[in-house]
């Protein structure tokens, strides 16, 4: 049966039941057909000896010996049936058992035969009516009688008479049976004839019914697995399809060295498309994306549409990464074609990531995911094709772990702070700037590189924050305390400027340690700023009213509008060490330096020249009115420790380091 179909399992099984439940009421019906013609043909016994033959009787006659004329009368009222059928035979039995009258109408004579009671014969001495059909005897009688009629129907009467206290013998009547049984027959066969036609409509209605509504279900079922398997808008493959085709891929048999390449795309600037000119063509770039993508693609790949503006296209066999890298650039070629969606030109640009299998994922789902990794880091970097590289994947369990263990890191006390002295003209320490390192148990000290960037990531930069803010004020305090009033400056990412109890933070800070606000400098950068210049000039308003001190660092990098420096209540500014360390042999860089400079002092802002590591560059700085640096020349950050010669012997900008 399992190879059938479910509408043929069903034809065949409700077929089977039909047939049983015909069968059965076939039975039933010829059952009650019988009782019933039997029991009319016992009632019609019943009123012939009633009417036509107990009025000829009285008790008396049953008693004993039946008076000749009594005989006789009975001979001419069974005599009347001679030309009919209605009585074959009659016996009239006494109570005590014995044969008081026997006749046969069709004989001449009557008939004597020995007749030795019966079942039926006591049950009706007691009062009851019995009738039976027979078809055979072993009494020689009643074998001519079936001979003759060939079924009788033997009925036993209890005679009874009013005042008597119980039957005063019994009537037994043969009477010919074979009519009613071939009626019955006839009739049976013409009831289970109809009961059979209207099993057969029946099932014929409700197979029909049935397999329309399987019809129905099959196509129904198709549409939705076809809705589940591709996009509504593009008809192309969806996510899930994709998947189950990168499963077919990866197990299909290459060439040593090929492998399947995931290429994911996303259009860039696809919502300024929706907002500005609406969902409709929005709509329509991304059908004209999809056709040009399987036009491009052909018999070679498949091509899905993974939600919104991001598409998929699957290389089962590639022999090289440069030739991946090769495919997918000429996909955003492709696309990079101007096209009109209603009458507007529109020109498409892609970000795309690829993912290769072996070599960068071992199933589907790691192939989806690492590609989409590679393709955002293309859209973030303006790379174009990027290929996948476990250093970005901040969602590798390397990443994981390492979050983990920042946690524990900073509710331990495995943070430590190194500090990089800011030096002036005159050779004096000018303040210095605290630099978070990491005392890993099992790596050892890790840069700020190495956890900073997902730290910002994450939630975790705010409590980083905290500690490195709490660690500089304490030691900027320390050295307060001590004599020496150092200015402590802390790096502060856009995450943490932008909170807004970060204000809050410093100022209570400050305060448990009771420590002017002068010595601290608060160091954001320029595109921290440019996040939101409202709420970053709100915070820092607030913070340089309380006395704190405000620098931009890396200065000059972050594109940022001179109309937001002239209105942010800044200190300092720092001339980032990309300009400052190819100052001396670029003169684009040297006059960047030089402007900043003099921005800087026209402005009223020290300026701290970053990246100073050879006297070169310090001789040129000098040369250019710099009042303040800071690079490997002057001290690379150290503990706190290392820095009590600075505090003991003045230096100048000779590049004379003191040894701590």
């Amino acid at each position: 049966m399992r190879r059938f179909s479910l509408l043929q399992r069903f034809a065949v099984v409700s077929l089977l039941l039909v047939v049983v439940l015909g069968v059965l009421m076939a039975q039933l019906l010829a059952t009650m057909v019988s009782k019933r013609a039997l029991q009319s043909a016992t009632d019609a016994a019943v009123l012939t000896t009633t009417v036509a033959i107990q009025p000829l009787l009285t008790p008396a006659d049953l008693a004993n010996t039946l008076p000749a004329e009594k005989a006789a009368a009975l001979d001419r009222a069974v005599s009347g049936s001679r030309g009919g059928t209605e009585i074959a035979r009659i016996k009239i039995w006494r109570h005590d058992g014995g044969v008081l009258y026997l006749a046969d109408p069709h004989t001449t004579s009557p008939v004597h035969p020995s007749t030795v009671p019966s079942d039926e014969l006591a049950e009706a001495l007691e009062g009851n009516i019995e009738a039976e059909v027979i078809s055979s005897s072993d009494e020689p009688d009643n074998a001519a009688l079936l001979a003759r009629y060939g079924t009788l129907l033997e009925v036993y009467v209890p005679i009874l008479y009013d005042g008597e206290p119980g039957p005063a013998g019994v009537f037994e009547l043969y009477l010919p049976y074979q009519s009613v049984r071939d009626s019955i027959r006839a009739d049976t066969l013409q009831a289970i004839s109809l009961l059979a036609g209207g099993l057969v409509v029946l099932w014929l209605g409700l197979f029909r019914t049935v397999a329309t509504a399987s019809r129905r279900l099959r196509d129904e079922s198709r549409r939705n697995e076809y809705q589940a398997l591709h996009d509504a808008l593009t008809g192309l493959p969806n996510r899930t399809a994709l998947q189950v085709r990168i499963d077919a891929a990866i197990g299909q048999h290459r060439a040593p060295g090929h492998s399947a390449v995931l290429v994911l795309l996303d259009l860039d600037r696809f919502r300024d498309v929706n907002d500005t000119l609406g969902h409709g063509h929005g709509d329509a770039l991304i059908r004209e994306t999809a056709a040009r993508l399987t036009a491009h693609v052909g018999d070679e790949g498949v091509v899905a549409r993974l939600g919104g503006d991001e598409f998929g296209v699957l290389l089962p066999d590639v022999s090289s990464r440069a030739e991946a890298v090769l495919a997918a650039e000429a996909f955003r070629a492709a696309l990079r074609e101007p096209l009109e969606v209603d009458g507007v030109p529109l020109v498409v640009e892609t970000s795309a990531g690829l993912s290769m299998h072996p070599a960068d994922a071992a199933d589907a789902s790691a192939m989806l995911q690492h590609a989409d990794v590679a393709m955002y880091v293309a859209k973030r970097t303006h790379r174009g094709v990027v290929v996948y590289d476990r250093a970005d994947d901040e969602h590798s369990p390397e990443r994981l772990r390492l979050l983990a263990d920042l946690a524990v890191a900073i509710e331990s006390g495995q943070l430590v702070l190194h500090y990089q002295p800011k030096v002036g003209v005159d050779g004096s320490l000018q303040g210095v700037e605290a630099l978070v390192r990491w005392q890993h148990p099992e790596r050892g000290l890790l840069p700020p590189a190495e956890f900073i960037p997902a730290a910002e990531r994450t939630g975790l930069i705010h409590a980083l924050t905290d500690v490195v803010l709490a660690d500089a004020v304490a030691q900027a305090k320390l050295w307060y305390d001590a004599g020496t009033a150092t200015p402590v400056a802390v790096n502060v990412s856009t995450r943490t400027l932008l909170d807004v109890g970060f204000a809050d933070r410093v100022m209570a800070q400050l305060a448990v340690h009771r420590m002017p606000p002068s010595l601290l400098c608060i160091e954001i950068t320029e595109t921290t700023i440019m996040e939101d210049p409202d709420r970053a000039r709100a915070v820092l308003t607030r913070l340089a009213e309380a006395g704190v001190r405000l620098s931009i660092d890396d200065f000059g990098t972050g594109y940022s509008s001179l109309a937001y420096l002239k209105t942010l209540p800044v200190h300092e500014i720092k001339i980032d060490r990309s300009f400052v360390a190819a100052m001396t042999h670029s003169e684009p860089d040297r006059v960047i330096v030089d402007s900043t400079v003099a921005l800087g002092r026209r402005l009223g802002l020290a300026v701290v020249a970053e990246g100073v590591e050879d006297e070169a560059t310090r001789d040129a700085l000098v040369g250019l009115g710099c009042e303040l640096a800071q690079g490997f020349l002057f001290s690379r950050p150290v503990p706190a420790a290392d820095l009590r010669a600075w505090f003991q012997v003045p230096q100048t900008m000779s590049g004379a380091r003191p040894t701590g």
